[in-house]
């Protein structure tokens, strides 16, 4: 019996490795599809100061792409019963900060966090941020400026259906019309001194109160229905008369749906609506030569945009397609006229290699009205009563994406854009001080080559890299006598030709945090005569953490020491360094 039994198990053993050879254990399926990451009901507490000058820090519109891939085992394990364990006690929460620093050019800052604690159905807080500077630069006087911003925030969930979120925000800016050298002072009015001047004689305050109100399902299934709304109300009242209420409605709605029984898809629906009304009242408070001598009374009636954008994501033979369009009325350009307009919106997506290749090619489009609010964010030294037009685009995009491995990715892309009254600048005629701007929009054609590298080792070394280069066809200014004046350029008028970014950032055992950034801004015309040169920035930033409680900083901009102009007649000051305190309060 002994040795029967050990022959019997001799020849199962001899007998597994065809087993393991069957279809049913070899076979390998990978899964494939469009995956999007959500997370629900996180709030980032992180907000870190940001060091700014008179002019603004160099912006770039840098775009990075994550390549999530959801894994799916097939390997199920069995079930266990559930064991009673020890609950662990709550680690602490950090959920606020007070952070305080204080800069050269007499720059103090601050900005307070707090939030409410652990809790499935509700949360709620505040933020107070503020920055500015009170010093002069040579030859051009004063150049004071300020951002001051008071939020409340909340979300509640209802019944584990529904979320409603509202924040509430007041916010408060100010800054000189300072561009004017002390000998253009003299030449155009001998009477005046820089020192005579009081500043509140050509210091720009803008007020704005905004109210947000968002409700939206908790269904993450994309294949069951899907819906949020939201509502915007803002009031901006600035100083000269300027006022500017601002409407938007917004919802959206998805389905997923089936197709031949074997494609599943998800259709979509945007719709938007965005109101202005806008009213001015110019009086005699302002010196001689600021304003033109001008007292009138405006009110408009409500400018409007309307936008619909259906479209449906679906895949479909290996290849990931995007296909919808937008039609847009503008009422927001004219007082009197609507244009009916059609914008594409199509994306087809393949990815090679393993998923480590990503190619796109695409068509899309759309209009966003250049509002008060939203010129004076780009350009804080424009006249009051500035026109208002609605930027139109069509743009036609070709990327490709190459994970080259774990920690470096690289992104090409390739552009070619219809712009239609794209907004840019140029000196008003009516201010004898060439110290104040007026919106100028253009019609053109850019084509952009571009793209970026990114190096990742975990969380210890980040390395970005990237730039642009752009040329512009046929240019139109809408302007007869602007043509006349511009038409030889070959770039509207501040439009850099090209543009780069070098930044690294080192986290060296989670106790000291350091970063460097490098920007480039090529050459670009104010004018027929005038060309700005290149601009270039060097900012980094040292944070020492002495514990979760407490750290220590020191932020350093424009490195380089420039005087660079981002608008003709206003230069910066040179480098800027701000250093400062973080300090948190444990909750229990």
């Amino acid at each position: 019996m002994k040795k029967t039994i050990i022959i019997a198990a001799l020849l199962a053993v001899a007998a597994s490795p065809k087993a393991q050879d069957d279809d049913a254990y070899n076979a390998s399926v990978v899964v494939k599809g469009s995956y999007r990451p959500t997370i629900e009901q996180a709030e980032k507490i992180n907000f870190p100061a940001q060091i700014t000058d008179t002019l603004g820090r160099m912006e770039h519109d840098f775009r990075y792409s994550i390549s999530p891939v959801r894994l799916k085992a097939l390997y199920e394990p069995s079930r266990i019963k559930a064991a009673r364990i020890v609950g662990e006690p709550a680690t602490r929460l950090y959920n606020n900060y007070l952070r305080l620093g204080f800069g050269n050019y007499w720059t103090p800052m601050a900005d307070l966090y707090w939030s409410s604690t652990r809790d499935k159905k509700k949360t709620y807080g505040v933020r107070v941020n503020h920055i500015s500077s009170w010093d002069r630069l040579p030859s051009y006087g004063p150049n004071h400026f300020g951002n001051t911003g008071v939020t409340l925030f909340g979300k509640y969930i209802v019944g584990e259906k529904l979320q409603l979120s509202t924040d509430l925000n007041y916010e408060h800016d100010h800054n000189l019309y300072y561009g004017f050298h002390d000998s253009t002072l003299y030449n155009v009015f001998p009477a005046y001194t820089r020192d005579s001047i009081k500043t509140r004689d050509y210091r720009a305050s803008y007020n704005v109160a905004t109210w947000n109100f968002g409700v939206k399902n908790m269904q993450l299934d994309p294949y069951k229905l899907g819906y949020s709304a939201g509502l915007h109300l803002s009031d901006l009242w600035a100083t000269w008369g300027q006022n500017e209420l601002n409407l938007n409605l917004s919802g959206d709605v998805r389905y997923g749906f089936e197709m031949m029984r074997q494609y599943k898809g998800v259709v979509y629906l945007h719709l938007e609506w965005d109101g202005y009304t806008n009213s001015l009242r110019i009086g005699d408070k302002m010196p001689l030569g600021y304003v033109p001598p001008l007292v009138q009374d405006t009110m408009r009636s409500w400018r409007n945009i309307v936008k619909a954008n259906p479209y449906a994501d679906f895949i479909f033979n290996g290849l990931q397609f995007h296909v919808g369009v937008t039609a847009g009325w503008d009422a927001f350009s004219s007082d009197t006229a609507t244009t009916f307009r059609f914008f594409p919106d199509v994306m087809v997506s393949k990815k090679l290699l393993d998923d480590r290749l990503a190619l796109s090619l695409g068509a899309t489009g759309g209009m966003e009205a250049n509002s008060l609010n939203a010129i004076r964010m780009v350009n804080p030294y424009i006249a009051p009563g500035s026109e208002m037009r609605a930027t139109r685009h069509y743009d036609f995009i070709a990327r490709a994406r190459w994970s080259i491995s774990r920690k470096l990715e690289a992104d090409a892309e390739v552009s070619y854009q219809l712009l239609r009254d794209d907004l840019t600048f140029m000196p008003s005629p009516l201010y004898a001080l060439g110290n104040v701007y007026t919106p100028l929009y253009v019609d053109n054609n850019r084509f952009t080559v571009g793209g970026s590298m990114a190096f990742v080792n975990d969380e210890m070394l980040t390395i970005r890299a990237g730039g642009h280069y752009y040329a512009y066809g046929a240019i139109d200014y809408n302007d007869q006598a602007i043509n006349a004046s511009l038409g030889g350029l070959k770039a509207p008028v501040y439009r850099p030709d090209w543009d780069a970014l070098v930044a690294a950032t080192v986290n060296y055992r989670d106790r000291w945090l350091f970063s460097l950034e490098g920007r480039l801004l090529g050459s670009m015309h104010a004018d027929a005569v005038l060309t700005l040169p290149m601009r270039y920035g060097v900012a980094a930033e040292v944070e020492y953490r002495h514990n979760r409680a407490l750290s220590f900083f020191l932020r350093m901009d424009n490195l380089a020491f420039q005087r660079y102009y981002l608008w003709a007649n206003y230069p910066s000051q040179s480098a800027l360094f701000i250093i400062g305190l973080t300090y948190t309060i444990p909750h229990k």
